[in-house]
């Protein structure tokens, strides 16, 4: 008996155009996918992202794991609804979206034999468990929600993965050299500090060495064998 989690979920009320063309920015001055300008998306997918967590919550807490069929199926379908929901083909806005999503939909998606208009077992990462899904979904929930508050920035072109390592390689270079900037700083204070130390208020600043040895100090070895073995070499005997 199918378990409710897993009975499909009715799609929702979007046109069902499955064709991907990858639309392309039309030239360099395009405005980003803004919150407002993705609102009729990120609604509709939130809603859809809280119903399909509570699904896979229950039934992790219930313990009774899905068979492959059936979680490869409900993954399946979750990435054709978020697509279905996005539409990546009706806006460049919509299309920059859909890469963000892709980010995250990996997770569980082999997303180069994903097809929102054919089920193939093979879409599915092999490793991938209930737990992961639930990850997955629950990541993808809050990204949309902090996308819809504006709290994290739009981006102005599509997500790659080439420009996903870019951003962190800048962001890891950003970090290093703030944190070797905070480093310099420290050890200039460092400096400054020993430039101007005094040992406290009422010392003198004299080095260590300013004051003269004894002047009558004898020579150590003079003084114990009665003659000095160093000869002109001897600091205390030729001073």
């Amino acid at each position: 008996r199918e378990r409710t989690w897993l009975k499909a979920h009715s799609p929702p009320a979007v046109a069902t155009h499955l064709a991907s063309p990858s639309r392309r920015l039309a030239h360099s001055g395009m405005v980003a996918a803004t919150a407002e300008l993705l609102e009729p998306v990120l609604r509709p997918l939130i809603k859809e992202l809280e119903t399909k967590v509570k699904q896979v919550e229950d039934n992790v807490s219930a313990g009774v794991p899905a068979s492959r069929k059936d979680l490869e199926t409900y993954i399946w379908k979750t990435g054709r609804v978020v697509r279905l929901l996005v539409k990546p083909e009706a806006a460049p806005a919509r299309e920059i979206f859909w890469s963000e999503c892709k980010g995250i939909l990996k997770q569980c998606i082999a997303l180069e034999h994903f097809n929102a208009g054919v089920f193939r077992p093979e879409c599915v990462l092999k490793e991938t468990l209930e737990t992961h899904l639930l990850k997955m979904l629950k990541q993808l929930l809050q990204y949309a929600k902090k996308r819809l508050d504006g709290s994290i920035e739009a981006p102005a072109e599509v997500q790659t993965v080439e420009s996903a390592a870019k951003k962190a390689r800048l962001a890891a270079e950003a970090k290093k050299e703030a944190e070797d900037k905070k480093l310099e700083e420290d050890w200039a204070k460092e400096d400054d500090l020993w430039a101007n130390w005094k040992g406290g208020a009422d010392q003198d600043r004299k080095r260590w060495d300013d004051d003269e040895s004894d002047p009558e100090e004898l020579c150590p070895d003079k003084a114990k064998h009665g003659s000095c073995s160093y000869g002109r070499q001897c600091a205390f005997c030729f001073r």
